[in-house]
C-alpha cells in the first residue's frame, strides 16, 4: 500500500531549529492544512488530531478543524527538518556580489536605460522572465538576430500567383494566397518570393529529436504498427497455402513470395529511417505596408491561411511557435533575397541572458538587472552543433556597431563563447592608428573588432574565462585577445549556492569551481578580471520543456558580470555620470573581493562587489583617467605581462615594458586632451623578486621601463607578482594599470640510470599529502630528456576510509610554442581509494615544464590523504624527419633512443589515405550591402572556392583546409566554413575551424565542396585563390608496417624485428616501403598524396596507448600513362601508382571516359537518362587521334570499309533528328539486314525524341489525370496517337533482333561448365554480345506492351504477353540485373507487386538518385494505402533534391 501524505504550508514555519521557537514566547502558531492518504496516515500511524511542536523552552498544541474534527497528534521527531520557504535567493544567487544590497539602496538603478548584447546560441523571448520589463509591458528582447547563417533562406526567386491566389512552392507543394493576403502585399508586380527551410536548423539536434518522437507517436506509430501487422499477416497466409521451400516454388509463385517480403522489408526499412528524416517548410515573403510578411507554410499542405504569419522582428517583436514549444521570428535583408528565420541553437543563451536580465514576479529569482534590455545575437551554428563562427561573430560586432550608430546604444555585451586560440594575443597589437610594428605580432580578424567594439564605440565587453581548469594557463578566447579590453570571468560557487541549487548535505566553504580556467594567459597576461557566481537554475527555452534548469559554468558568471556592470551604468547613466568600458573595468578590479583562501589564478582580483564598484566610479567621476586605457606591452612579443616557463631559473632576468596611455575613441581626441595630458606614477611590487623603478612620469607617448626578474631564491613552483602604478595624485583610487608577472621553477629530476620518479614534499609520515574540497596540488616538473609518457600513481593512506573514495581531477599541461593548452593536455576526474592503487599512463614532451595538477572536486566531502608519484618513462626516435617516409627514398631509417632500458615492440599502423583537391574556381565576390558591412562602408568579401570529389565505394572521409584549419580567433581571416554537397546539391556535412578530426560516411557517388573565405581586405584574399583542400579518408584495412633491425634484410624481406629492448646507447631499425601489391589491395583513393596514422615504440600497453607519434608515409607521384594507340598522349585521369584499382576518385576535373572498345557495352550519355535504362550494345570502334586498326584476318578492305562505315553510321541513328535517324536506319539495314544493332539504336532514339521516360505509376497517374476540353482535348489525342505508334515501332523493333536471334543457342552454350575450343574467348564475347542484345530487345519489347496496355485500359488483358517476355528474360539474368530491371518494374507494376516495384527502385537508387524514383516510391506507398509513408517520402524528396546551394 502506498502511504503518502500532502503538507500545503499557509503561515506556519517549521523550524529544523526548534530553539528558535521558545525565544518567541509570545507568538501564536496556524497550523498549516495537512491532508493524507487513505487507509495510512504516512508515517505517523494515528488517527489523532493533535499536533505537537516541541522545543526546549515551550510544548505548544495546534489544531486543525478538519472535515471530520480529526485529531492528530504530530511529535517533534516527526516535523524536524521541514522548513515551510526555499531559500530561492540563491538559485540564481544575487547576495555573493552585493547586488541585492546595491538594488536596495539604489532600486532604480535596476538596469534601466540599458541593453545588453547576448552573443551565445540565442535567446528564447517567451522564455519565463524574457518577455518584459519591470513595467509589464515594455519588451525586453528588443532586436533578435541570426548572425551565423543557419538560420537563412535564398528567396531571390520571385513567383506571380495565378487569379486564384496559387502558386508552386519550392516543396513542389501548391500554396494559396487568399484575398485577404493577397490584399496585403504591396509588390508592385504582386510577386511574391519563394524559399525552403529545414526545420532542423532551428533547434538543436536533442530537441528535434524529441519533437520528432512526438510526431512519431501522433501520426506515423499507429498506422505503420498496423501496416506491418498486415503485412505479416499475408506472408503467414501464402507460406499456408504454399507448402514446401520457396526455391522449389514456380516462378509466378515464387514472385507472389518476394513481393509479400518485399513490401514488409519495405516497412520496415522505412521505419528505421523515420527519425533521420528531415522535414522543410515552403516560405513566402513579400511586402507589406507595415513592412515584409513571411508566410511559413508548416502544415505542409498548402493553405497559406493556416501558415505561420510573421513580421520582421525589429519592427513588430513578434514571434510564432512551429510546434507547441519552438519560438522563431525573423529578419530580411538584400532587399527580400535573403530571409532570416531566428532559431535557436540551444538553451545555453536564454539561460545565460535570464541570468543577466530575467525579470519574474518572484525578486528572489530576477536577474541581476532586470530592467535591462536584450539584444540577442546568434553565433552558434547549428549546422556546426552550436560552435561559433568567425562569420557569426564579425557580423554580430557588425550589427551593435550599427545599433550603437543608430542611437540604439548597447551598452553591455556577454559573451559566455569561445575556444583556445593557438598563440595568445590575438588580435592586431596596438591601435590602428597607431605605428606599431606587428613583426612579432599576430593578427587576428576577430580579434581586432573586439577590439574596435571597446575602444571605439565604449561597449563594456564580459567574457567568460573559461571552463578548462584547474591547471594554469587555460584561459579562453576571448578575453585572452591582444588587448585587455574585455572583461574576464570566473566562477565562484556560494555556500547558499551548494544547498539550494546541488542539494548538497552540507555546506562548504565558498570558494571557485575546481575547473574555471586559470591564470596566466600564455603570454603573461591576466585573462581573469574577477569572479562571480558560477551557477543558476534559471530560465530556458520553451523547448525544452522546463520552465528553469541548473547550469553551471564561467557561462553563467560571465553574465552575472554583465548583469552588475548594466546596474553600474544604469546607475551613472542616471546620475549623468561620464564612463568609458576603461573606468568600468577598473573599478570592478579595484574593489573586488580578494578571497585569501582561494586559488589566486582563478579568482582574478576577487569577487564582484557591486556596491564598492559604483561608490568608486562615483567618487572618482572627475578623473582625468577615466576615458583612457594603459597599453602595457612587453618584449618583442608584444605580450601582456611576464610569463617565465621556460626551464631552470639560475639568474635574473630583464624584460623592457613599453606603457602607452590611450584615449577612448583615440582618432576623435581633442588633440589638446593629449597634449595636456600628464600622470606621475608610483610603480609598486608586490614581490621583491620583481623590481622595476619606483616612479615613472608619463605623458602622451609610450615610455619604456625594465622589469628585472631575479628568480634565484625562489623555492620550486609557481610564483606570482603584481606591479602596479598608483596616481600619486589619487592612490585612493586604486592602480591605473598592472603589470602582471608568473614565473615557474621546475622540479628537475636526476639524470642516471634508474627510471626518474617525482614524489611531492611531504610532512606527514606515510609521505601524503592532505586535501580538502577543492584542495589544489601543482608541482611543475621539468620533464627529462627522451621522456615520451609518464605514469602517475594515486592511494589514499587513511586507513578508517574503507571502501569510501576520493574524487579528484586530474590536469596535466605542458605549454608548447605556438599551440594553445589543449594540446598536450590530460584531463579527467578520478576516484581514488585506499583499497588500490589507481594508475593513470599521459603523455608527455620532453624538454617542456609539465604542470601535474591534482585538486579534490570542490563537492567531494571529507579531508583526504593522497600518496602519489609519478615515473616518467620513453622511447622514441631521434633522427630528424623520423616520422616522416617517403616512398620515393625506399627504405626509412629510424634511431631509437630510450629514457632508461625499455623493452620495445613497434607497431606501426596507416589508418587514412588523403587526397589534396586543388580548386575549380575561386571567385571573389563582395556580400550583402547590408549586413557585411563594417562602419563605415567597409564591404566584406568573400572567396567562395569550389571542389570535386567522386566517390566511388561508400568511405568515411573528413575534410579541412590546411592553411586556415585550426585557427578562428588567431586567423587573419573571419570565415572558413565549408560546406559538402551531393550530386544533387543536398547538403551533407559542414566543417569550419576544427574540422579535420570530424569524419563523415559518405556513399557512392559525386560531391561538391565549396569553401568560404571572408575578409574586408579584397588583395588578401586574391593571395589565397590556389589554396588546397585535404580529403581524409579512413582506410577499411589498416596498413601495417615491418620493421627490421638489419638493412639487408629489410631490402629483401628477411627476418623482421619482433621484441627487443632499448638501452641508454641508440638502436637502429628500418621500415621497407610498401609493396605495390599491397598498395593495389589497400583500394587507395586515386591521387593520394600521403598516408597516415601513428607510431609506437613500447611494449608496456599503458604506454603504447599514449605514447603514439603520428606518422606520414608519402607516396610516390602520379604515373602519366600513354593511350592505348600508343601516339604518347597521356591520359587525362592520371591515377596514383600505388593506388591502381582505386576506390575514390577526387579530380578536380572530370576526366575523360575511356574509349568503348569494339563490342562492349556503350551508353549514350544524352540519351541514356531519357530512355528506359536500359544500354545498347555496340560494335562502335573506339574514338581517339588513333589511325583505325588494321584489316582483320580474312577480310578485305572493302570488307573493313564497309564495316567502319556502317558502325559510323549506327552512331549517328541515336544522335540525329527522327528523320535524318529513319533514314540513317534504312540504309544500314538494307547494307546490312543482320547488323541487329541498328534496330535497338532506333528504339533509343525513338525513346529520346518522342517517348518520355517515366516509371510505372508515375506513367499511369499521368494519363489518368483530369482529361482536357476543346483544343487542348484534340492536341492530347495527337499526343496519344503518337505515343501509341510509337510504342508499337518500339515493339515491332525489338521483335526483329529477337526473331533472328537463336535463343536456344544461347542457352546450350551458357549451359556449357567448360568450352574448350581454341576460340572460346572469341566465341565468348560474341555470345555476351548476342545475349544482352536479345535482353535489350526483350525489355524494350515488354515496356512498350505494358505501357500500350495502360493507355488502352488493358493491362489484364496483356498479363500473359508480359509474363512471356519475362519469362524469357529470366533465363538467362536476374530480374534486378541492370540490364533488365527496367522491365522487371514494369512487370511488377503489371501485376500490382508493390514490394517488388520498392526494391527494384531502391537497386536503382543505389547507382543513382533522382526525384523520379522517390516520386515512384511515394506513388508506390500510395497505391499500397500508407498515406503516412507517402507523407515521410515527400519530405525525403524535398531535402534531397533542393533547387539550389545553401547559403553560407
Amino acid at each position: 500500500m502506498l502511504n503518502k501524505f500532502r503538507v500545503v504550508h499557509n503561515k506556519l514555519r517549521l523550524y529544523k531549529n526548534f530553539e528558535l521557537l521558545g525565544q518567541k514566547a509570545a507568538i501564536e502558531f496556524t497550523l498549516p492544512s495537512v491532508s493524507f492518504c487513505t487507509p495510512h496516515l504516512a508515517y505517523m500511524g494515528t488517527e489523532r488530531s493533535m499536533v505537537m511542536i516541541a522545543s526546549a523552552a515551550t510544548t505548544r498544541q495546534f489544531r486543525e478543524h478538519g472535515e471530520n474534527s480529526n485529531k492528530f497528534e504530530i511529535m517533534s521527531m516527526a516535523t524536524s527538518g521541514i522548513v515551510e520557504s526555499f531559500p530561492t535567493g540563491a538559485l540564481v544567487p544575487k547576495a555573493e556580489t552585493g547586488v541585492l544590497n546595491f538594488l536596495q539602496k539604489y532600486p532604480e538603478y535596476d538596469g534601466k536605460d540599458v541593453t545588453i548584447a547576448i552573443f551565445d546560441s540565442g535567446v528564447d523571448p517567451r522564455a519565463t522572465g524574457l518577455e518584459t520589463l519591470v513595467d509589464g509591458k515594455t519588451i525586453k528582447v528588443i532586436e533578435r538576430y541570426d548572425c551565423s547563417g543557419c538560420g537563412d533562406v535564398d528567396m531571390k526567386k520571385k513567383v506571380t500567383p495565378d487569379e486564384n491566389g496559387t502558386l508552386k512552392g519550392l516543396s513542389g507543394t501548391t500554396l494559396t494566397l487568399s484575398p485577404e493576403l493577397l490584399a496585403l502585399n504591396t509588390d508592385t508586380d504582386k510577386a511574391v518570393r519563394v524559399g525552403l527551410k529545414c526545420f532542423g536548423d532551428l533547434v538543436p539536434s536533442k530537441v528535434r529529436d524529441n519533437i520528432v518522437a512526438q510526431a512519431k507517436l501522433k501520426h506515423w506509430d499507429k498506422p505503420h504498427k498496423i501496416a506491418t501487422a498486415n503485412a505479416s499477416r499475408k506472408i503467414s497466409e501464402f507460406e499456408s497455402q504454399n507448402t514446401g521451400e520457396a526455391p522449389k516454388l514456380p516462378w509466378d509463385k515464387k514472385i507472389i513470395k518476394e513481393n509479400l517480403d518485399f513490401e514488409l522489408e519495405m516497412l520496415n526499412s522505412y521505419e528505421k529511417v523515420y527519425n533521420d528524416v528531415k522535414t522543410s517548410y515552403d516560405c513566402v515573403l513579400f511586402p507589406t505596408a507595415n513592412g515584409w510578411l513571411t508566410l511559413i507554410d508548416t502544415t505542409e499542405q498548402g493553405n497559406l491561411d493556416r501558415a505561420l504569419r510573421i513580421g520582421e522582428y525589429s519592427k513588430t517583436h513578434e514571434t510564432q511557435n512551429v510546434d507547441d514549444f519552438l519560438s522563431i521570428s525573423v529578419n530580411v535583408h538584400d532587399e527580400g533575397d535573403v530571409l532570416e528565420i531566428v532559431g535557436m541553437c540551444s538553451p545555453h543563451g536564454t539561460h545565460v541572458s535570464s541570468i543577466a536580465s530575467g525579470n519574474h514576479s518572484s525578486r528572489d529569482v530576477d536577474g541581476v538587472a532586470p530592467n535591462a534590455k536584450i539584444v540577442s545575437m546568434t553565433i552558434g551554428d547549428g549546422r556546426l552543433g552550436s560552435m561559433e563562427t568567425g562569420t557569426a561573430l564579425v557580423r554580430a560586432i557588425t550589427k551593435v556597431m550599427e545599433l550603437c550608430r543608430e542611437g540604439r546604444r548597447i551598452d553591455v555585451i556577454n559573451m559566455s563563447y569561445g575556444e583556445h586560440a593557438n598563440w595568445s594575443n590575438s588580435g592586431e597589437f596596438g591601435d590602428i592608428r597607431r605605428k606599431v610594428k606587428k613583426n612579432s605580432g599576430y593578427s587576428s580578424r576577430v580579434g581586432d573588432l573586439m577590439n574596435e567594439i571597446v575602444n571605439k564605440y565604449g561597449v563594456v565587453w564580459v567574457a567568460s574565462a573559461g571552463n578548462h581548469g584547474p591547471a594554469l594557463s587555460t584561459v579562453g578566447t576571448p578575453p585572452d585577445i591582444s588587448q585587455p579590453s574585455l572583461i574576464g570571468v570566473g566562477a565562484y560557487v556560494s555556500p547558499q549556492m551548494m544547498e539550494a541549487e546541488y542539494a548538497m548535505r552540507d555546506k562548504l566553504p565558498g570558494n571557485v569551481y575546481t575547473w574555471t580556467s586559470r591564470d596566466p594567459c600564455i603570454d603573461g597576461g591576466q585573462g581573469v578580471t574577477v569572479c562571480a557566481p558560477g551557477g543558476a537554475i534559471a530560465s530556458v527555452p520553451q523547448f525544452t520543456m522546463s520552465k528553469s534548469q541548473l547550469m553551471n559554468g564561467t557561462s553563467m558568471a560571465a553574465p552575472h558580470v554583465a548583469g552588475a556592470v548594466a546596474l553600474l551604468i544604469s546607475g551613472l547613466k542616471q546620475q549623468n555620470i561620464e564612463y568609458s568600458p576603461y573606468s568600468i573595468k577598473r573599478a570592478l578590479s579595484v574593489t573586488a573581493t580578494k578571497l585569501s583562501y582561494v586559488d589566486p589564478f582563478a579568482q582574478g582580483h576577487g569577487l564582484l562587489n557591486v556596491e564598492k564598484a559604483f561608490e568608486h566610479l562615483v567618487e572618482n567621476r572627475q578623473s582625468k583617467d577615466n576615458m583612457l586605457r594603459f597599453s602595457v606591452r612587453v618584449g618583442n612579443n608584444q605580450a601582456k605581462g611576464i610569463h617565465v616557463r621556460q626551464g631552470v631559473l639560475r639568474n635574473f632576468i630583464d624584460f623592457n615594458v613599453n606603457i602607452e596611455p590611450v584615449f577612448f575613441n583615440d582618432k576623435e581626441t581633442d588633440p589638446k586632451d593629449k597634449f595636456n595630458f600628464n600622470v606621475r606614477l608610483n610603480l609598486i611590487s608586490s614581490q621583491t623578486w620583481a623590481q622595476c623603478g619606483s616612479f615613472l612620469d608619463l605623458s602622451y607617448g609610450t615610455r619604456s621601463i625594465v622589469v628585472r626578474i631575479d628568480p634565484t631564491g625562489l623555492p620550486l613552483g609557481v610564483h606570482s607578482a603584481v606591479i602596479r602604478a598608483y596616481d600619486t595624485d589619487c592612490v585612493t583610487k586604486g592602480p591605473l594599470f598592472e603589470i602582471p608577472v608568473t614565473v615557474v621553477q621546475p622540479h628537475v629530476l636526476e639524470s642516471d640510470l634508474n627510471t626518474p620518479i617525482f614524489e611531492p614534499a611531504s610532512s606527514k609520515g606515510d609521505n601524503s599529502v592532505e586535501f580538502q574540497p577543492n584542495t589544489i596540488q601543482r608541482d611543475f616538473i621539468l620533464v627529462p630528456d627522451r621522456a615520451t609518457w609518464a605514469v602517475l600513481r594515486m592511494r589514499i593512506t587513511d586507513p578508517n576510509r574503507g571502501k569510501d573514495t576520493g574524487k579528484f581531477f586530474l590536469h596535466t599541461n605542458q605549454l608548447l610554442p605556438k599551440q594553445s593548452c589543449r594540446k598536450n593536455e590530460t584531463m579527467k576526474i578520478i576516484s581514488v581509494s585506499s583499497d588500490h592503487e589507481t594508475t593513470t599512463t599521459f603523455r608527455v614532451k620532453a624538454g617542456k615544464i609539465l604542470e601535474l595538477c591534482i585538486a579534490k572536486y570542490w563537492s567531494n566531502y571529507g579531508q583526504s590523504h593522497l600518496k602519489y608519484s609519478l615515473e616518467f618513462r620513453g622511447v622514441e626516435a631521434s633522427n630528424p624527419n623520423a616520422y616522416v617516409m617517403h616512398a620515393g627514398k625506399g627504405i626509412h631509417k629510424l634511431e631509437i633512443e630510450a629514457l632508461v632500458a625499455e623493452d620495445i615492440l613497434p607497431q606501426l599502423q596507416l589508418k587514412n589515405a588523403a587526397v589534396v583537391l586543388k580548386p575549380t574556381e575561386a571567385k571573389i565576390s563582395p556580400l550583402s550591402a547590408t549586413r557585411d558591412v563594417i562602419p563605415e562602408g567597409r564591404q566584406v568579401y568573400q572567396n567562395l572556392f569550389v571542389y570535386n570529389l567522386n566517390v566511388a565505394k561508400a568511405a568515411e572521409v573528413s575534410l579541412h583546409a590546411p592553411i586556415f584549419n585550426d585557427s578562428l580567433y588567431e586567423s587573419e581571416f573571419e570565415s572558413q566554413m565549408w560546406m559538402l554537397y551531393d550530386g544533387n546539391k543536398a547538403l551533407v556535412a559542414t566543417g569550419d575551424a576544427h574540422s579535420q578530426n570530424f569524419f563523415t560516411k559518405l556513399e557512392k557517388g559525386e560531391y561538391t565542396i565549396r569553401l568560404q573565405v571572408r575578409h574586408e581586405k579584397r588583395d588578401l584574399l586574391e593571395k589565397i585563390s590556389d589554396a588546397n583542400l585535404v580529403a581524409s579518408f579512413k582506410l577499411v584495412n589498416f596498413l601495417n608496417l615491418d620493421f627490421y633491425e638489419n638493412y639487408s634484410h629489410c631490402i629483401v624481406g628477411g627476418r623482421k624485428l619482433a621484441a627487443a629492448v632499448v638501452r641508454r646507447s641508440t638502436r637502429v631499425v628500418y621500415i621497407a616501403p610498401i609493396s605495390q601489391e599491397r598498395l593495389n589491395k589497400a583500394n587507395l583513393p586515386a591521387q593520394c598524396a600521403w598516408l597516415s596514422g601513428n607510431l609506437v615504440f613500447p611494449k608496456d600497453e599503458a604506454g603504447r596507448r599514449v605514447a603514439l607519434h603520428s606518422f606520414t608515409y608519402i607516396l610516390n607521384p602520379a604515373e602519366k600513362k600513354t593511350n592505348s594507340s600508343g601516339n604518347g598522349n597521356s591520359s587525362a585521369n592520371a591515377t596514383v601508382a600505388a593506388a591502381a584499382p582505386a576506390a575514390v576518385s577526387a579530380n578536380t576535373t572530370k576526366p575523360k571516359a575511356p574509349a568503348t572498345p569494339p563490342a562492349a557495352t556503350s551508353v549514350n550519355p544524352a540519351n541514356s537518362a531519357a530512355g528506359d535504362g536500359v544500354t545498347t550494345q555496340t560494335d562502335t570502334p573506339p574514338e581517339g587521334n588513333g589511325s583505325p586498326a588494321s584489316p582483320k584476318k580474312g577480310k578485305t578492305n572493302s570488307d573493313e570499309y564497309s564495316e567502319i562505315l556502317r558502325d559510323f553510321q549506327c552512331t549517328h541513328i541515336v544522335k540525329c533528328e527522327p528523320e535524318m535517324a529513319e533514314k540513317i536506319y534504312n540504309e544500314v539495314v538494307e547494307a546490312h539486314p543482320k547488323h541487329l544493332q541498328a534496330h535497338l539504336l532506333l528504339i533509343q532514339n525513338i525513346e529520346a525524341t518522342q517517348l518520355k521516360s517515366a516509371f510505372p505509376l508515375t506513367f499511369t497517374n499521368g494519363q489518368k489525370s483530369e482529361k482536357p476540353v476543346g483544343e487542348n482535348a484534340d492536341q492530347q489525342k495527337e499526343e496519344q496517337k503518337k505515343l501509341r505508334s510509337a510504342l508499337e515501332r518500339v515493339i515491332k523493333l525489338a521483335e526483329n533482333v529477337i526473331v533472328e536471334t537463336d535463343a536456344e543457342a544461347l542457352l546450350s552454350y551458357y549451359g556449357l561448365k567448360n568450352d574448350t575450343r581454341p576460340d572460346a574467348a572469341k566465341i565468348k564475347t560474341n555470345m555476351d554480345k548476342q545475349r544482352n542484345n536479345l535482353i535489350e530487345a526483350l525489355s524494350k519489347k515488354g515496356i512498350a506492351i505494358a505501357k500500350l496496355a495502360v493507355l488502352d485500359d488493358s493491362l489484364k488483358d496483356r498479363l500473359a504477353d508480359i509474363n512471356d517476355v519475362y519469362t524469357h528474360i529470366i533465363k538467362f539474368v536476374d530480374a534486378n540485373d541492370s540490364k533488365a530491371i527496367q522491365f522487371a518494374l514494369w512487370h511488377a507494376y503489371a501485376h500490382a507487386h508493390y514490394g517488388r516495384m520498392y526494391k527494384y527502385i531502391v537497386k536503382l537508387i543505389e547507382d543513382k538518385r533522382t526525384r523520379e524514383q522517390y516520386d515512384e516510391l511515394a506513388a508506390i506507398n500510395s497505391a499500397l494505402g500508407h498515406e503516412h509513408i507517402t507523407a515521410v517520402i515527400k519530405r525525403m524528396t524535398v531535402s534531397s533534391f533542393p533547387s539550389t546551394y545553401r547559403l553560407f
